[in-house]
């Protein structure tokens, strides 16, 4: 019967424990405006099918009472896009030529798929961006 050293077997425990409350997302979102109105504004969420690779740091940390990201998106949707937007965004710009004149149609902002790692500690959501 072959064992695997305690330590060995510890340090795998702690490890799965520090990383069992991170869970992997997919998030976009993209706001239409044409002439200073607001057309049209979508925030997509999707969980991640395959845990992420490489290095994740902190971008924002929330104080919440929930206890799902999909909750908390619902909930402090403005902050979160806060957050995102200070990641970078898209603009684009499509205008209309009329009489060697511009006129501006339509501007959208886009926040490309973004994977995020999400972690709930203690009333705390800490977002996890890609390096």
């Amino acid at each position: 019967m072959v064992s695997a050293p305690r330590p060995l077997i510890l340090l795998a425990l702690f490890i799965a424990t520090l990383t069992a409350g991170e869970r992997g997302y997919y998030i976009s979102y993209r706001l239409s405006g044409s002439r200073a109105t607001l057309v049209d504004e979508h925030l997509h969420i999707s969980r991640a099918m395959v845990p992420f690779q490489g290095d994740f740091h902190p971008i924002c940390t929330f104080s919440t009472d929930t206890e799902t990201f999909e909750n908390f998106a619902k909930k402090s949707e403005q902050p979160l896009l806060e957050c995102l937007i200070r990641q970078g965004v898209l603009v684009h710009a499509f205008e209309r030529i009329v009489g060697m004149t511009a006129q501006r149609e339509r501007v959208e902002m886009i926040v490309p798929p973004t994977p995020l790692k999400v972690v709930f500690n203690d009333g705390l959501v800490i977002i996890k961006a890609a390096h």
